[in-house]
């Protein structure tokens, strides 16, 4: 056979030359120009690009129509449909359609029919639906390769019910099914075993079963299969290793073992070593435990091994003939080892190692010592190091020079201390360079940095001592796409040199100490690749030019934490999550009227000088999850086009001038979870659909507003709602008597979903909230918080009994207001409760003993109320000052002044009470117990009773310490 260079001479039949090109029409887009030779007026067909026919008899053998791999479906080179015409082609044997682009159809049945094919690849090529059973048919197929792993959803990819088909197809030597569900497929392991002449085998996360079948024969199995890979498949357990053992020559044939991402349980079996072909074996990612084995370094042609992310542990240690190994890989991060200076030694060992990682093991070792022991072997070999989140320290050496191999060097999240050597700039072949999170002091100069050429990636961030400091005119040798040098002292002025970084796809150069402007150069040099751009927490000034750029992602910009002010540029609409907090911006009409729709997701501008009315263009933003216009001076209403926010699940909008019905234009945005518009001067009613409009509500905060009227009976359908505050407000009418409806608020769990839109972004969200009186910003911890605030309204009535099933209440405050009627019996249920406030109100009657079984209770108020009677007894009720029962006539007890009857008079002594202490035969034991009694007891916890100021004190202490520790665990920010 001849490929389509060296077909000269043949002329393809007429037949075949049609079949061809009506598979071209069926083709709407070829990018690549894989047809552009496939005419009408080109009648040698076997000349045309990518067919290939047989010298002899002139017909088509094979087609070679592989694409180009690229992550965009969109630009595969190859789009549209797979003619039936190609059944005509009937002695093909070969047929690679790989890399291309076929609509998410199902693979075409009649392929089946095609029973001249030995090669058939369809990999990669955007298939969907589930395989043809008729594949079985091509009884000579030799290699199978469907893989779609690396291009589609998990959920939404080809599928296989009964993979039975596959046993027919005997004479297969490689199959390739990653990626295809074959999660419903029983019997996988007799359907390998029926392949004889199989080599290849490669089913990467495919779902498959991990039951290890009763009984298995191996009479058909394959005695030369070399290349097992069956990554990320939740095996469970270590049973697939029953299976790959008793396979018929198995140690003398297998070379590649990839179990990878597997979940596999248990220890690393002994028979691993008898496999003497074995050079690649990763079994990174499982749940493997104990010691690595001595087997293992039975095999001497192991050259890759990787058992990063396990449970193992006990000492690394490899055998005194170690340097006579091929190893060149070893990946051991992640584990539980035991580390000693024994480790030093080996690595003096291991010769001709190209790649270390010893990432996550707590090495505490001086970098320049395992530099060191690394030089005595691998000085010339080294490509990648890896120690990154261990307790290495010290500094760089001037010996780092000598590794001229040196590819990636990773040091990340340790404690390196002191001074970075000019040597590292002769690392002509470094390409990654990651020195971030440890407390390095020193000045990086370009001398640091002269000769690195191959560099790709520099991250120095989080080094509060580094300075970077090179020459205003320097022109680096490399072009990074990546730059993170965040928290380095990097000002006052912009780094000039970044002007010439135009391939970036990451910088980030926040809390630099940079003032100042940023050139319009910079902004008009923005890569089109880029994905994140920070220049937050720093003190640049100026406006943001407009530029004319598209980007081919969507980026994440943030700009927070400056002095930007004037207008923002409209090409900033084109991020996918935007940072413009805590500026000085002041018009953003341009950047809210785009011209096209939008994919921004995130979107914060609070804390800046807008003022006037929001521009109606919402409609251009429908894929907005959040919004932050909070501590602005917008007036006016919102408006009417933010019904079209249907994504829309966090809208911050407090400490504006908002006024009018604002809540109106937002009933249609129905994926709400989190609104906050506290602090404007909105009016009228809160709307009586609320709980049909906003069901998935989770927290609502209208607090210091000008609302008025009753509470809508629907409030009570926001059974997700763990966060309700309508405080200050002119709020009238009773508590709704279904506020139990509430369901969130009855336990204490984290119930607030995840923000954002799906793969793009999700995070927790952040709210300010009052919390123990005083205004805090929660966020990782929001959900936890479930609060009902009611306070400084016109409500009156009784407080509805049925507030006592909301048990997962932190804080609940109807205090400023005008209620009647009794505290109900059972407050004492609420027992996650820390603040209660009913001040100001018209209570009556006592205040309930269960009251006192809150002992979580941090602050309580039942000042200026009627409420009369005894305060109950407890540890906690009498901790608490007097104020916050005054106000209370009817009330007495501890610590208020006592009720009356409290002290009782002294009972006299008879006359047979002091015979009988006359006739005492023991009194010295008694007068010895009663002693020690008073000593022992009372004089501590006695005084506590006897001394309120101590007692208080003392509980107080044991409140405050509770409450300190309770703060910690939520973990507000302020």
């Amino acid at each position: 056979m001849n490929n389509s260079n060296d077909n000269t001479g043949i002329q393809c039949l007429e037949k075949e030359r049609k079949a061809l090109l009506q598979f071209k029409q069926s083709i709407q887009f070829d990018r690549c120009g894989l047809l552009s030779s496939w005419a009408e007026n080109n009648q040698d067909c076997c000349q045309w690009k990518g067919v290939q026919c047989n010298n002899h008899t002139s017909r088509v053998e094979g087609l070679h129509l592989r694409g180009v791999r690229m992550d965009s479906l969109t630009n595969r080179c190859l789009e549209g449909n797979i003619s039936a015409s190609l059944l005509d082609l009937e002695h093909m044997s070969y047929l690679d359609l790989s890399f291309n682009n076929f609509l998410r159809q199902p693979i075409p049945p009649f392929l089946g029919s095609l029973t001249s094919l030995k090669h058939l690849n369809l990999s990669n090529a955007n298939f969907k639906g589930e395989i043809p059973r008729q594949l079985g048919n091509i009884s000579v197929l030799v290699s199978l390769d469907l893989n779609c792993r690396s291009e589609l959803d998990p959920y939404d990819r080809p599928y296989v019910k009964n993979l039975w088909w596959l046993s027919r197809l005997t004479l297969l030597t490689d199959i390739n099914l990653s990626g295809i569900d074959l999660s419903e497929v029983t019997g996988w392991y007799h359907i390998i075993n029926s392949l004889p002449y199989l080599r290849v085998l490669k089913m990467r996360e495919c779902q498959l079963a991990p039951t290890y079948p009763s009984s298995l024969s191996y009479a058909n199995s394959s005695s030369n299969l070399s290349i097992v890979s069956l990554s990320s498949n939740d095996f469970n357990n270590a049973s697939i290793f029953k299976w790959l053992f008793k396979l018929k020559g198995i140690n003398t044939s297998l070379v590649h073992l990839d179990l990878s991402y597997c979940l596999l349980l248990g220890y690393i079996p002994d028979d691993l070593g008898g496999m003497s072909s074995l050079s690649y074996l990763d079994m990174s990612i499982n749940l493997l435990f104990g010691l690595i084995p001595s087997s293992i370094w039975n095999m001497p042609n192991l050259s890759y091994l990787s058992l990063s992310w396990n449970a193992l542990s006990g000492l690394i240690s490899f055998p005194d003939n170690i340097a006579n190994h091929t190893l060149t890989h070893l990946d051991l991060s992640g584990n539980s080892f035991e580390v000693s200076t024994t480790l030093l030694k080996f690595l003096t060992q291991l010769c001709g190692l190209q790649e270390l990682d010893l990432s996550s093991q707590n090495l505490p070792f001086e970098f320049s010592v395992i530099m060191k022991s690394l030089s005595v072997c691998s000085l010339n070999t080294l490509e990648t190091l890896d120690l990154s989140n261990n307790m290495v320290w010290g500094s760089i050496p001037d010996m780092i020079s000598s590794f001229s191999s040196l590819k990636g060097l990773l040091l990340y999240g340790n404690r390196l201390n002191g001074t970075i050597s000019q040597g590292i700039g002769q690392l002509s072949m470094l390409e990654e360079l990651d020195f971030s999170s440890n407390t390095l002091s020193d000045t990086l100069s370009d001398k640091h940095l002269a000769n690195l050429s191959s560099l790709r990636t520099l991250s120095l961030s989080e080094n509060p001592e580094l300075v970077v400091n090179v020459s205003s005119n320097w022109v680096p040798p490399f072009q990074l796409d990546s730059l993170t040098l965040g928290s380095c002292k990097l000002g006052p002025h912009f780094p000039e040199w970044l002007k010439t970084q135009n391939n970036f796809s990451w910088l980030d150069i926040s809390n630099g100490g940079i003032s100042g402007s940023i050139p319009v150069s910079f902004w008009k040099s923005l890569p089109s690749k880029l994905q994140l751009l920070d220049v937050s927490r720093n003190s640049i000034y100026g406006t943001v030019p407009e530029v004319s750029i598209t980007f081919d992602n969507l980026p994440r910009i943030n700009m927070s934490t400056n002095q930007f002010s004037g207008t923002i540029p409209s090409f900033l609409v084109n991020a996918s999550m935007l940072y413009l907090d805590n500026n000085k911006f002041s018009n953003l009409t341009t950047f809210l009227c785009p011209k096209a729709i939008t994919s921004l997701t995130f979107l914060d501008l609070s804390n800046n000088l807008f003022s006037g009315e929001l521009p109606d263009c919402w409609m251009y933003f429908d894929q907005l999850a959040t919004l932050y216009m909070d501590n602005n001076h917008i007036s006016g209403n919102l408006p009417t086009s933010t019904s079209e926010l249907q994504n829309l699940q966090a809208l911050h909008l407090r400490n504006n001038s908002l006024s009018g019905e604002t809540l109106m234009p937002l009933e249609n945005c129905s994926s709400l979870v989190v609104l906050d518009l506290g602090y404007n001067s909105l009016t009228g009613h809160i709307p009586r659909e609320i709980g049909n409009s906003f069901q998935n509500l989770s927290v609502l905060i209208l607090r210091s507003n000008e609302f008025v009227g009753d509470l809508p009976l629907s409030l009570c359908q926001l059974s997700r709602l763990q966060i309700l505050d309508l405080s200050s407000n002119l709020i009238s009418g009773t508590v709704p008597a279904c506020i139990y409806n509430l369901t969130a608020m009855t336990n204490t769990t984290d119930l607030l979903p995840a923000i954002g839109i799906k793969g793009i972004y999700a995070s927790s969200d952040s709210a300010k909230l009052m919390w123990k009186r005083q205004e805090q910003s929660f966020s990782n911890s929001l959900g936890l918080v479930k609060s009902i605030d009611f306070s400084n309204n016109k409500l009156e009535g009784q407080i509805p009994s049925q507030i006592s099933l909301l048990t997962g209440l932190f804080s609940l405050d109807f205090s400023r207001n005008n209620l009647s009627g009794s505290i109900t019996p059972k407050i004492g249920e609420l027992s996650s409760l820390e603040l209660l406030d009913l001040s100001n109100n018209n209570l009556s009657g006592i205040i309930p003993a269960s009251l006192s079984n809150l002992s979580s209770l941090a602050i309580l108020d039942l000042s200026n109320n009627r409420l009369t009677g005894r305060i109950p007894m407890g540890t906690q009720l009498q901790t608490f000052n007097a104020s916050q029962y005054a106000g209370n006539p009817g009330l007495c007890g501890d610590p208020l002044p006592k009720c009356p009857g409290d002290t009782q008079p002294a009972r006299p002594m008879n006359a047979n009470q002091h015979k009988e202490d006359d006739n005492d035969i023991f009194p010295g034991l008694y007068i010895s117990i009663v002693f020690g009694f008073i000593v022992g007891f009372w004089g501590v916890c006695g005084t506590l009773v006897i001394k309120t100021s101590w007692r208080r004190a003392y509980f107080r202490f044991f409140d405050d310490t509770k409450d300190k520790l309770y703060r910690t665990w939520r973990k507000p920010t302020t």
